[in-house]
């Protein structure tokens, strides 16, 4: 039998395997779950006054969610210590409260926004469409710090923020809190009389977390999917006409290397509108990043580029509809690319409009626009995108349409343009324990007529025991990506500075087993063997990924791993991973390493990690070692320092180099409303040294004054070949923003 053959029939036998397994696995439907937790609701007359404190009347008379279950550190009935959840709602809010029973000290390690999970806090988790995909999730610290999130099928969006409101009070036994959400921020049909309801509560002193539904233990706490029924007297108005405007002023003082300084003023608006109570407008108008938090750079040793997540807000909401295409490593649309030029420069945006939302429970759409400005390396761009998705249960059908064109002016640039176009479908079965996918793409591009598609297949059990996982990807060398991100097509030739476009099939296989202990210091041992194969778009070999990983996690929240990696690589070029080396040659290499890490207990107030790997690296040797300890001031200061080392030994002619990066974090919280953040980097890699210290003053509801200060270094080598540093860009940015 050929070999193809032979991949096919076992990828066959695999598939059968286990669709088996989850035939004799069957557990209760969504359904199901609906009718066994359930928890009804009735209106009120009396507006709640949210002081965290439950003395409201309305409270004495409400029906009361308990008996939550346990998710981590394993899956059991019956969590401990207790938690009561009750709930009304006006014409205008849907009020939450919450009793948390606790006698152990609260643990709060940051007062910022949207930080959760490391906390003691609870959190609603709300599907109003009834999706079993998507939802909305509202969260509380014990200490009264918000977090909101949008969940999706395969997103936890924690940058998505909304106005609403909370409080919370620490009593001796119990703290409460005290929620109100207004219905406008929400998506649901007029006759909705139930909809999706779950709770998640951190009890991080005992590195637990529960769920008041039975959530399965290989899903993530916030899975919509397992979501119980909030039953309502009567179904609540959608509102409508909800409008809100967020004007900002930003000014300046800028002094960059060899220039005079340079002061500059801005003005600019974002508008959100409720078109519908499921479809949702977002304008903005010259807008301004500068407050966005800075990315945290990173050492990449590989052959290709990486890329770093999306943080500007106008991108976030509903951002699934767009960025969940593809798979991992290539995105037909990717919004990071947006507002950048073809040097990979930042260019002003001039406007931006995006239509998102459902069109009914089984139907989401999005449809978006934006124009950024003419650059010293580029036209002004138009950049479109259409999405439409179909859900049957949690399986979809969606396609994707993306348009980039080039402008002079107000006149179309002709060919200097990309589209693209995307069909994907996927089933997730009704307990989400199996998962398939396939998906085609295709580019257009002016000249380019064959070679230009990209196809994604694949399959995936998971239970609390199980992971099974076979995929495969399909990438073409005239695939382009104008608007999105695509890896490993560009091969650098070192020899030529130039780079080689080539298509590639990337296939994945791993299997992984999970033991849960039910008592003991450790609450998972987990194995994994994982396989990525990569071949050249006539089959031929390219690369061979072999991984064994054994990790072990701790009741006290520490964590244990170590793994044993093999690669077998056929390099297609000569690259070099030494600064002014001859390049490795483009040949056959085999080699492998050891590597393992270790984090301490996160909950203390002194905390740190290490970690470190050892082996051949090509036709060398890589050595690594990495090291941070964060020191805690409960609950208003944190206090961070990382170091990386990395040393590259190859054959005399190819070099030797000790690449390293340094990184200190300092976050100081006066209180909730008023937070100081300072970023501290120096990647040698990059030759880069910088600092971003960020001064944040809510003022009121998602209204801020931002103070920024910037201060950016060139690293190099001098005439003596000594490392030096000097300033390139220095600014000090202040920006005011208002929530109307």
């Amino acid at each position: 039998m050929h070999s193809k053959d032979k991949a096919a029939v076992g990828k066959l036998l695999t598939i059968a395997f286990i669709l088996l397994f989850q035939f004799l696995s069957a557990q209760p439907t969504v359904e199901e779950f609906k009718q066994i937790f359930r928890l009804e609701i009735s209106e009120t007359d009396t507006p709640v006054l949210i002081d965290g404190i439950l003395d409201d009347k309305v409270w004495a008379s409400a029906n009361i969610g308990s008996d939550f279950w346990q998710k981590v550190p394993f899956f059991a009935e019956g969590a401990d210590p207790r938690t009561e959840v009750m709930l009304t709602y006006d014409k205008d809010n849907l009020y939450v409260a919450a009793r948390c029973f606790q006698k152990e000290e609260i643990i709060i390690q940051s007062l910022r926004r949207d930080e959760y999970w490391d906390n003691d806090g609870i959190a609603i988790v709300l599907d109003p469409l009834n999706t079993r995909t998507n939802g909305f999730l509202f969260g509380v610290t014990a200490a009264g710090q918000q977090w909101d999130a949008l969940r999706s099928p395969d997103d936890l969006n924690s940058d998505w923020s909304n106005k609403w409101y909370s409080e919370v009070q620490v009593e001796e036994e119990y703290w409460s809190m005290e929620m109100a959400i207004p219905l406008r921020i929400l998506r649901f049909g007029p006759d909705a009389k139930e909809w999706g309801l779950n709770f998640v509560r951190n009890h991080t002193n005992e590195n637990e977390y529960h769920n008041w539904t039975a959530v399965p233990e290989s899903f993530f706490p916030p899975d919509v999917a397992f979501a119980g029924a909030l039953v309502f007297d009567k179904a609540p108005v959608p509102k409508k006409g909800n409008f809100n405007l967020i004007p900002f002023v930003t000014g300046s003082v800028n002094k960059q290397i060899g220039e005079d300084v340079n002061v500059t003023g801005n003005v600019g608006i974002d508008a959100r509108a409720s078109l519908s109570p499921t479809l949702n407008l977002d304008l903005t108008f010259n807008p301004d990043f500068s407050q966005i938090e800075v990315d945290e750079l990173v050492t990449n040793l590989t052959r290709f580029n990486i890329f770093l997540p999306e943080q500007r807000t106008f991108f976030l909401e509903n951002g699934d509809l767009f960025a969940d295409f593809g798979y991992g490593a290539v995105r037909p649309f990717f919004s990071r690319r947006i507002g950048l030029d073809s040097k990979r420069q930042a260019v002003p945006i001039l406007y931006g409009a995006r239509l998102t939302g459902n069109l009914n429970k089984t139907t989401r759409i999005g449809i978006m626009n934006i124009h950024s400005l003419k650059s010293d390396n580029s036209n002004a761009q138009n950049l479109s995108a259409v999405s439409v998705q179909k859900n049957f249960g949690r399986s979809y059908i969606r396609g994707l349409f993306l348009n980039r064109q080039a402008f002079n002016g107000t006149e179309t640039v002709d060919q200097d343009y990309g589209r693209n176009t995307s069909l994907d479908a996927g089933y997730i079965s009704d307990d989400g324990k199996v998962k398939a996918w396939a998906s085609m793409h295709h580019s257009f591009k002016p000249g380019v007529n064959d070679k230009s598609g990209f196809y994604t297949y694949g399959i995936e059990y998971q239970s609390p025991s199980w992971e099974m996982v076979i995929a495969s990807a399909s990438v073409q060398e005239n695939y382009f990506a104008d608007m999105g991100f695509v890896q490993r097509l560009e091969n650098y030739d070192a020899v030529r500075d130039t780079s080689i476009r080539i298509g590639f099939n990337d296939n994945i296989a791993r299997i992984g087993y999970t033991i849960r202990p039910q008592e003991g210091k450790i609450i998972r041992h987990n194995i994994s063997l994982t396989n990525v194969y990569y071949t050249n778009p006539d089959w031929s070999f390219n690369e061979l990924v072999n991984e064994l990983n054994y990790s072990i996690a701790f009741r006290n929240t520490s964590r244990f791993e170590i793994a044993y990696t093999r690669n077998e690589v056929d390099l297609l070029f000569p690259f070099s991973f030494v600064s002014d080396a001859v390049p490795l040659p483009a040949e056959r290499y085999t080699y492998s390493n050891v590597s393992a890490s270790y984090s301490s207990d996160e909950r203390k107030l002194v905390n740190f990690g290490m970690g470190g790997q050892v082996g051949d690296f090509y036709n060398g040797t890589l050595k690594q070692a990495e090291a941070n300890i964060k020191f805690r001031v409960q609950p208003w200061g944190n206090l961070g320092f990382g170091y990386q080392w990395n040393k590259l030994d190859f054959p005399e002619q190819y070099g030797s180099e000790v690449i390293t990066a340094l990184l200190g974090k300092l976050e100081i919280g006066f209180n909730r409303n008023l937070l100081w953040t300072t970023l501290f980097q120096y990647v040698d890699q990059n030759e880069y040294m910088g600092i971003n210290s960020r001064l944040q003053w809510r003022f009121s509801p998602m209204s801020d004054v931002f103070l920024v200060f910037v201060d950016n270094y060139d690293v190099f080598n001098d005439i003596n070949n000594m490392r030096n540093v000097q300033s390139n860009n220095r600014a000090l940015i202040l920006k005011v923003n208002y929530w109307y």
